[in-house]
């Protein structure tokens, strides 16, 4: 009869997602940074590969349409291009008054921006959101805000809140910044998990089948089409 494989068998065969792993924070040492390079290792030991995106790094500028036309960064077009590439993504970041940072903002708005359509890097992408801060709220007005924004982008957004109180007694410095606190651990692992159980089905179907096409093709909330550079 036809040979037969085990499920494991099955997943090892199967081609591993890419996930971009951001933080919305440039400050140093960072407990949303701190946050990311645990999550990072978390998503690396379920099988992904894993780009992390330094925001600091592509110095773009603060979003001004009277200068996109003129100048429009090369960064910003890399940004998206990745964004478009990727499977899923993993952000941290710091609460501002109850919101994201100015500098994911900033980048994100870039990224919706340029060649191509405004969504087209979150159009069906499996996204986990996650903060920590050390106030007892953790960072939990931004991921429901930011879970909200991305969604309404087209964005799948992993349920849940990661949100963990207490930052500055949170990580363990004598192992590198792994995480105390068992429950804290637990909930990283589970959205780690599911983002990459996630991420792993957008990898391995067809790029260009008639879903993936229809979930280009629909506009989300806020989308007015295509933008031109």
């Amino acid at each position: 009869g036809d040979a037969k494989i085990t499920m494991a068998e099955f997943v090892a065969g199967l081609k591993r997602p890419h996930i971009l792993a951001i933080c919305g924070s440039q400050r140093n040492g960072s407990f949303n940074q701190k946050l990311l390079d645990v999550a990072v290792k978390e998503i690396s030991a379920s099988g992904a590969t894993v780009e992390p995106i330094n925001l600091e790094d592509l110095k773009l500028p603060l979003y001004n349409p009277n200068d996109e036309a003129s100048s429009f960064p090369k960064e910003a077009k890399e940004f998206k291009a990745k964004l478009v590439a990727c499977h899923g993504i993993l952000i941290t970041c710091p609460e501002y008054n109850g919101l994201m940072t100015p500098l994911l903002l900033n980048a994100i708005t870039w990224a919706t921006r340029g060649e191509g359509g405004m969504y087209d890097g979150f159009k069906g992408k499996c996204v986990t959101v996650m903060a920590t801060s050390p106030g007892k709220m953790g960072g939990l007005r931004m991921v429901r805000s930011l879970q909200e924004m991305l969604q309404d982008m087209g964005c799948i957004v992993i349920p849940g809140h990661c949100s963990f109180g207490g930052a500055r007694n949170l990580f363990n410095e004598k192992d590198g910044g792994s995480l105390k606190d068992e429950r804290a651990k637990g909930k990283v692992e589970t959205a780690c998990s599911q983002l990459v159980h996630h991420a792993r089905f957008e990898a391995n179907r067809e790029r260009d089948c008639r879903i993936v096409r229809a979930i280009k093709k629909q506009k989300v909330l806020g989308e007015y089409g295509s933008v031109d550079p």
